[in-house]
């Protein structure tokens, strides 16, 4: 099995890729986003306490949960630092440890809609693969991101434009590159499509109910 790296490499010494993604921080006019860091990690199903119903017993099963931490900056006509944007798309690309039959690597992808983003703090956005796509995909009960997530990407767009990007494979949108890779959609949930819709306060960002 190959693996993304060796994939991506072969891309970019062959020139497939051609377009560069724009630079954390780069920017439309009034608006400016850095991205300061993207968290993959294992959740498990948050187990919580209600009244007035007969409990079910049943186990906990590994979420994979994506953590983006970023800022945002308005231009004083906008507020400022007491400003808030009124709505961001933020898109997902998560490249699985796991090939179709012809040889393609499988990415998990999707957008939120980001709603009220406020410019005065750090802002979190949350998204979710489930334990039932997680099975679908790799046939197994338990994965990790460590063994099971080869890398991701996120683009920022406002206004039709991305804005801002990152990836943990470089600094090419390796994505762009649909010919190498089987694109999945439906798969990534925001956070009020999941059992933790009620966790976490207002840690993150609100996002638009699909």
């Amino acid at each position: 099995m190959k693996s993304i790296s060796l994939i991506l490499a072969s891309l970019l010494l062959a020139n497939v890729v051609q377009a560069q993604a724009p630079a954390t921080g780069d920017k439309l006019p009034g608006i400016k986003i850095k991205i300061k860091g993207v968290d993959v990690q294992e959740q498990q199903t948050p187990m919580l306490s209600v009244s007035n119903i007969q409990m079910k017993r049943w186990t906990p099963k590994n979420w994979i949960e994506l953590d983006v931490e970023f800022d945002i900056k308005l231009p004083e006509i906008a507020g400022g630092r007491k400003g808030t944007y009124p709505g961001l798309q933020l898109t997902f690309y998560v490249a699985l440890n796991h090939m179709t039959k012809d040889n393609k690597r499988e990415v998990i992808t999707g957008t939120l809609d980001l709603v009220d983003i406020p410019a005065d703090e750090p802002c979190h956005a949350l998204a979710y693969i489930s334990p039932s796509t997680l099975k679908s995909v790799f046939q197994k009960d338990f994965v990790t991101a460590s063994s099971d997530i080869q890398g991701w990407g996120v683009e920022f767009v406002a206004e039709g434009k991305v804005i801002a990007a990152k990836s943990s494979l470089g600094n090419k949108p390796w994505w762009e590159n649909k010919d190498s890779f089987a694109m999945l959609q439906g798969m990534l949930l925001n956070k009020l499509q999941t059992p933790f819709a009620n966790v976490f306060g207002d840690y993150d960002v609100q996002v638009k109910a699909k």
